[in-house]
């Protein structure tokens, strides 16, 4: 009796992990946002890296995705890059984020309307050192071939950037919910984020799709070959803040993980 209760003892002290937790898809959906909304109050003004990815993963000869320059993204008027088939780019703000009440910052493509939305996705990360990149839980219920210029309905898709015609919002208090690893050790700070990076995702359900955070393989248009291929972002936009300015950080020394 003596050893069950010591044995109990010990395990009651033993701490659990937020890493285990496992953060459920109950139908949520994103905010959509307007470039002119109010509640956005500053915009990526810097562009840290970006990896360009293939217009067709299946065909490599065909190249690199080529549309837009990076930086033109930055500001409140930013104009396509285009990242290829799992392509990324990694910006950096004036402004810390911090995880304030409801949405913390907007992602932007240049989605249009038709019958639905014609969206090309991407996966959205976070970081406050520039080398530990947290991925939002992204949740992709669209379970059927999306063809190249086929529209989706974009409440079937959550935390995943370019699902709107507008801005798509985020919260960080997901990767709370979600127990995520890099935000429990501390090496992520949500209320100190500097970087924002967006991957995009290669939709082929009939191949090699990348997945959700249940492990579900994500559908959007595929495939979308030339110089435009993938998900072409517009701009990343922040609504909380913790109002203290960036110090002038050395970029050189950041490293992508996609590199």
């Amino acid at each position: 009796m003596l050893r069950k209760t010591i044995v109990i003892l010990v395990l009651a002290l033993i701490p659990t992990t937020p890493a285990l937790a496992q953060m459920a898809d109950t139908g949520q959906v994103n905010q959509e946002y307007a470039r002119s909304d109010g509640a956005l109050v500053g915009w990526a003004s810097q562009v840290i890296s970006s990896v360009r990815g293939p217009q067709d993963y299946q065909l490599p000869e065909l190249g690199l995705a080529a549309f837009g320059t990076g930086t033109d993204i930055l500001g409140a008027n930013g104009t396509p890059f285009s990242l290829g088939d799992g392509g990324s780019i990694t910006v950096a703000f004036d402004l810390e984020i911090a995880n304030g009440s409801g949405d913390d910052f907007v992602v932007f493509e240049n989605g249009f309307a038709w019958n639905g939305v014609y969206m090309e996705l991407g996966f959205v990360e976070v970081s406050s050192n520039g080398s530990d990149f947290a991925r939002l839980p992204a949740f992709c219920r669209q379970d059927s071939v999306v063809g190249p210029w086929d529209t989706s309905d974009p409440a079937l898709f959550y935390n995943l950037a370019g699902n709107y015609v507008g801005g798509t919002g985020f919260d960080l208090e997901d990767l709370v919910t979600a127990g995520d690893a890099l935000v429990a050790s501390g090496l992520v700070d949500l209320n100190h984020i500097l970087f924002v990076r967006v991957v995009d995702v290669i939709g082929d359900l009939a191949g090699n799709a990348t997945q959700d955070f249940l492990g579900r393989p994500v559908a959007d248009p595929y495939p979308t070959t030339g110089e435009a291929s993938g998900m072409d972002i517009t701009g990343v936009a922040v609504i909380n803040t913790g109002a203290v300015a960036v110090e002038s950080l050395s970029w050189g020394g950041v490293k992508s993980l996609y590199r």
